[in-house]
């Protein structure tokens, strides 16, 4: 059966209810997981009715609670994700999360049969961690990002922690067994870069596996107002020395590292029935969410910005533009 996205969350959030509530007590973390304990958070708190979970019924439901709302890893370091931290983007990220499984057909590019220990590097609302905390329902899942905001409630065997991957991790080497990250190449400065990679590659584990799917700046079939967005975007992200483009030399990057990198295209379509209409939809709602952004940063007017967006649909269906982005899964030997 086709999920649409409201079945589709409403059937993810029935599993965690129940396994929540046949569960006694969160998973606890391997000691060797970490050199400090404090800034473990569990976030699988149960309600007075023995549920954990809301059900997701309409857009902009509740954000975590708030003692995580607006969380940093320190004050000093500087938020490069250029996107808000709203309701409204953490339903969006939640929408594109079912868009990927579609164009995918799975949430797990890497062959993992039976990780003790899951990563997920920029967790964002924890809508992937959730995902494999179903699948591995015996694995402890750590989740990390350096602000807390978006986050929503998670399962029992999931566990949050406030650190910068920009900073260094703070885990021991060889920790994880499937590690993954996914869209942040628009949060990472381009001199950053070689130094994220082999973080990632230290806190894997010998035969464990790194995960990517992220977004470049390349669109196929573009057509004059997607080629201006493109200029802006571009523009946007250079102000925090971001580079889009950066996301298809991946591979290379890996290989110098001494990894087998394994690359699939995703070729995100942004016409055309069904998967194309929420692709658009997604990619428009991203775009409207940095309009604030495009303003400070580029001196655009709020009015031609809008008026750019309300062509581009028209344009995507005339010129059959998609956009691409790239997965790829490496194993650490």
């Amino acid at each position: 059966m086709l999920l649409t996205p409201f079945l589709y969350w409403a059937t993810l959030e029935r599993e965690d209810v129940r396994a929540a509530t046949s569960s006694q007590a969160a998973i606890k973390a391997p000691g060797r997981m970490m050199r400090t304990h404090q800034t473990w958070a569990y976030i699988a708190q149960e309600s007075s009715s023995g549920c954990c979970f809301h059900h997701r019924v309409e857009a902009g439901s509740a954000m975590l609670n708030d003692s995580h709302r607006g969380q940093q890893a320190r004050p000093d370091v500087d938020d490069v994700y250029l996107l808000p931290r709203t309701a409204s983007e953490q339903d969006r990220l939640e929408f594109q999360h079912y868009i990927l499984y579609r164009l995918l057909g799975t949430h797990f590019l890497a062959p993992v049969e039976r990780p003790r220990v899951i990563l997920d590097v920029g967790t964002g609302t924890g809508i992937w961690a959730k995902e494999a905390a179903r699948r591995w329902r015996e694995a402890a899942v750590l989740t990390i990002d350096s602000n807390l905001t978006l986050l929503r409630r998670l399962p029992p065997n999931c566990q949050v922690m406030r650190a910068s991957l920009l900073e260094g991790l703070p885990l021991d080497d060889g920790v994880s067994d499937y590690t993954h990250q996914r869209f942040l190449a628009e949060a990472i400065p381009l001199g950053a870069w070689d130094q994220v990679l082999k973080e990632l590659r230290r806190v894997t584990a010998i035969a464990g596996w790194i995960e990517f799917v992220e977004l470049s700046d390349h669109c196929l079939n573009p057509g004059p107002r997607t080629l201006l967005m493109l200029h802006w975007l571009n523009r946007l992200f250079l102000c925090r020395d971001i580079q889009l483009a950066l996301a298809l030399e991946l591979p290379e990057r890996l290989k110098r590292l001494g990894l087998v990198p394994q690359v699939r295209e995703i070729v995100v379509p942004l016409w055309g029935p069904h998967i194309g209409k929420l692709c658009c939809c997604d990619v428009l709602q991203a775009l409207r969410h940095l309009l604030p952004a495009l303003v400070d940063h580029l001196g655009l007017t709020p009015q031609e910005i809008t008026q750019l967006l309300s062509e581009l649909p028209t344009e995507w269906k005339r010129y059959k533009t998609s956009w691409l982005c790239i997965a790829i899964w490496t194993q650490v030997l």
